[in-house]
């Protein structure tokens, strides 16, 4: 599978364990980045302390892993089902499967963010946290964030699988860039694409699952709308665009980076030109 290859190559089962590896190897090199942004989207100190920085990783390598291998999954299902030829897939092809596996994405990525939420913020295993949220909140309360998540994970999908492959591809192709150089431009302009576009539904989100109480932030457009209200629109809606600019930039170039080196070696026989 090569620097553009498309994730239609691969089996059901073949996506879901890659894109898991994938994931858990991603965010286990770059989670730092996502608890200062979390932090910083709540308006909460940044801490260096590594007993916290790190707290919730499991959780987390969770969330990105499985998040990961169901877009790998559904982005490879969509792929199938709005290609003719999916050896031969044009970019718009590529770029709708990705985006249609992000939307299915969103659902059980909204429920392990919210537990990795609030395991930063409380404390709590990956079993009693969520227990907690049941039983002081109600069982409905772990669906809380999950529509804003899943315009997010549509955008952000599209991008990391779409965007970020199509132009490694054509840096290497029309330019004649090094492959890793060419994922790393690649990985840069989709980060800035989906981070900017989606960043509004990403802290309207994590304030929301930060907040179980409802003590500030309600619905969506309630918490929007206190956001806008006490920071402004810039300051409230894209707080920690920083952070999660360099937390999308570094994901998109490793999950990428780790799918083109363990595919080939973990499935041989799949070939650009089969």
């Amino acid at each position: 599978m090569g620097a553009g290859s498309d994730l239609s190559r691969l089996n059901a089962t073949q996506n879901l364990g890659l894109g898991m590896l994938s994931g858990v190897c991603s965010k286990l090199c770059n989670y730092p980045l996502l608890s200062w942004k979390n932090a910083s989207q709540q308006s909460l100190p940044i801490s260096l302390t590594p007993a916290v920085v790190y707290r919730g990783l499991p959780m987390a390598c969770l969330n990105l892993g499985g998040t990961t291998a169901v877009q790998f999954w559904t982005t490879g299902f969509f792929q199938n089902v709005v290609s003719s030829d999916v050896r031969h897939m044009t970019s718009s092809e590529q770029m709708l499967g990705s985006f249609l596996g992000g939307v299915a994405s969103g659902v059980p990525c909204s429920l392990w963010e919210l537990i990795m939420i609030q395991q930063q913020r409380y404390g709590g295993s990956v079993v009693s946290a969520p227990a907690r949220i049941v039983s002081e909140f109600g069982a409905a309360t772990l669906l809380r964030g999950v529509v804003p998540t899943m315009g997010r994970e549509s955008l952000y999908t599209m991008a990391m699988l779409g965007v970020t492959p199509l132009m490694q591809q054509a840096m290497v192709e029309e330019f004649g860039m090094d492959p890793n150089v060419g994922l790393a431009v690649g990985a840069l302009a989709g980060s800035f694409f989906s981070a900017t576009l989606t960043h509004p539904m990403d802290t309207v989100k994590t304030c929301m699952q930060g907040d179980c109480e409802q003590n500030k932030y309600t619905n969506i457009r309630g918490t929007g709308q206190s956001l806008v209200d006490e920071f402004g629109v810039r300051a409230g809606l894209f707080k920690g665009l920083a952070w999660r600019i360099s937390l999308i930039t570094t994901t998109f170039f490793l999950v990428n980076k780790f799918k083109q080196e363990l595919a080939p070696r973990i499935f041989p026989n799949v070939s650009e030109d089969e």
